[in-house]
């Protein structure tokens, strides 16, 4: 049944790529959504931005979300511990777990403080989501079975549409990858802003054990095993990126989860593939390459202790490591 009772704007989106775009706009499709009619009924929708670090740009994504017509509901789940901004918009509930709960748990976390919704928004705090692309996301994610529903993501890096497929080893072909034109079915979406059908989300929740990276991938798996569709939407929005997680924690937990992604989703042999290609190929290419360029090996050290913990004892599901994050541990041992 499609969430929506009244029709929506029709959607025409299409590609534009970088060009020369302020990267503090993100670039968008052409044939923008018209002006949202003010009698249509969106679904309900809840925004969840899982904070850490500086305020400042939590508070600017809060008041965008809180302008927004079709965001009916916004939550902070402040991560880090701090206290609730004076300058954050009223309606915006900031919540403070006990811990640092992760990405997916911090998601959770939210999302159980509001359980009466159609749809949430689950957000980074270094992104800029402008409405339109809202509004054809929702569109997206509120028909017949559509679970999960990304936009096209724009960072540093280029052009992200999601992925048609995964590589034997668990990786996104290498492609020059472009904007998709119309809706798409995909494998996964990045998970930087993610639309998340509440019953979907009910159904198949994130997997709180990841902690950072690859929730969200493993997320879409699960959910298309279990019957719902996976898609992104041509339209665009801009993630910053580089702000929340320091270096030797992405080198450690993108190596950790990509393991335990793939002992997960993957025949052994593929497990043990992964494996063996990050200890042997990729592995010393980055002792190369972080000693030519004086870089030391404090990143190597992350890399090789995301390895360890990627073949070692796989903790069940919603289960994270007692000690996360990790690599703070090693942060305070060394420091």
């Amino acid at each position: 049944m499609s969430l929506r009772t009244i029709s929506p704007p029709k959607v025409d989106g299409r590609e534009q790529s970088l060009g020369t775009a302020d990267a503090t706009d993100p670039p968008l499709v052409d044939h923008a959504v018209d002006a949202p009619d003010p009698t249509a009924r969106w679904p309900r929708t809840t925004a969840v931005i899982v904070h850490w670090g500086p305020t400042e740009p939590t508070v600017e994504l809060a008041r965008r979300l809180d302008d927004m017509s079709a965001v009916t509901d916004v939550i902070v789940v402040a991560n880090d511990g701090s206290l609730r901004p004076g300058d954050l918009p009223a309606a915006t509930n900031w919540l403070v777990p006990g811990a640092n709960l992760g990405f997916a748990g911090g998601f959770r976390f939210g999302a159980d403080a509001q359980q009466d919704t159609d749809v949430y928004l689950l957000l980074d705090n270094d992104v800029l989501l402008p409405e339109r692309t809202v509004l054809a996301c929702l569109d997206l994610v509120s028909r017949e079975g559509v679970g999960i529903v990304g936009p096209t993501l724009l960072n540093a890096d280029g052009i992200h549409p999601g992925a048609d497929r995964l590589t034997a080893l668990f990786t996104v072909p290498r492609r020059r990858r472009r904007g998709r034109p119309e809706p798409a079915d995909v494998v996964f979406v990045p998970g930087a802003i993610l639309f998340v059908r509440a019953e979907c989300h009910r159904q198949v929740p994130m997997d709180t054990r990841y902690f950072r990276y690859y929730e969200g991938t493993d997320l879409a798996l699960r959910a298309v095993a279990a019957g719902w569709r996976v898609m992104v939407s041509p339209y665009q929005a801009w993630h910053t990126g580089g702000g929340t997680v320091p270096g030797n924690a992405y080198a450690y937990y993108t190596v950790r989860n990509r393991l335990w992604f793939a002992r997960v989703h993957g025949h052994p042999w593929r497990a043990r593939a992964v494996a063996l290609w990050l200890a042997f190929a990729a592995l010393p290419r980055h002792t190369v390459f972080d000693l030519a360029h004086g870089r030391g090996l404090s990143l190597c050290r992350s890399y090789g202790r995301g390895l360890v913990d990627g073949v070692g004892t796989l903790p069940p599901v919603d289960s994270p490591l007692p000690d996360e994050p990790r690599p703070a541990r090693w942060e305070r041992a060394t420091g």
